[in-house]
């Protein structure tokens, strides 16, 4: 189980939120506490407009409550034979403008092989969980949704509980071998898909459900990770 030790109140300011990541600065671009200048975001409804706030946190990028949607760098791209992982922290419900999150039923995690993003026929998969400890791995293709493996219930998600005044962290990770894609929760391999399954070259971000507030530390994007 991860959890960050530090506490937290849904009264928390952003300067109290930035103490919970003390750590080494990470490579990223962009002001503290400012929108990343280059990304971009996709919301539910197809639209890229919305007030909802995600800003530059280092290390890595905070996402507050507000409407669902995918949230990216247009240079986060890979193709071929990668690996990719990135930790991500939910949020216990509080007030919105704080750090809180508003609701904690919609799912969040990332994407990869996003295209035509900014597009009404915008293609990803997403590898997403849920705060009832269930999972899924899901292509989306102009508007139509297609479940690669249907939400799941597994021991590895960590969720947030009634009593949790602080975040909760998961790592997320995937290997795109070429034979055979490999999914990945706080180091357990929980689903594996035929690499003819599906496409995976394109764009790699960020997704957040619904009335979600969380910090993602990073996105890395690299060769494969696992040797087994």
């Amino acid at each position: 189980m991860r959890r960050v030790q530090a506490a937290w109140r849904p009264v928390a300011t952003a300067a109290a939120v930035l103490s919970l990541f003390a750590a080494p600065l990470a490579a990223q671009s962009g002001h503290n506490l400012e929108r990343p200048a280059h990304w971009k975001a996709r919301y539910d409804d197809g639209t890229a407009d919305s007030d909802r706030r995600y800003v530059v946190m280092r290390p890595g990028w905070h996402v507050f409550a507000g409407p669902g949607g995918l949230f990216w760098d247009p240079g986060s791209f890979a193709s071929g034979t990668y690996g990719v992982s990135s930790t991500i922290f939910l949020f216990p419900e509080g007030d919105p403008e704080q750090s809180g999150s508003t609701r904690l039923d919609s799912p969040f995690g990332l994407f990869l092989g996003g295209s035509g993003l900014e597009a009404e026929g915008a293609r990803y998969v997403a590898f997403e969980l849920r705060n009832d400890r269930h999972f899924r791995v899901a292509e989306h293709a102009g508007g139509a949704v297609h479940d690669l493996v249907p939400w799941t219930a597994h021991d590895a998600v960590v969720t947030l509980g009634p009593e949790d005044s602080g975040p909760i962290e998961n790592v997320l990770a995937v290997d795109v071998r070429g034979d055979r894609t490999v999914f990945y929760l706080n180091d357990a391999q929980i689903a594996e898909l035929p690499g003819d399954r599906v496409a995976l070259d394109g764009v790699i971000g960020v997704r957040a459900g619904a009335g979600l507030s969380i910090h993602v530390t990073e996105v890395d994007i690299g060769p494969n990770r696992r040797a087994e």
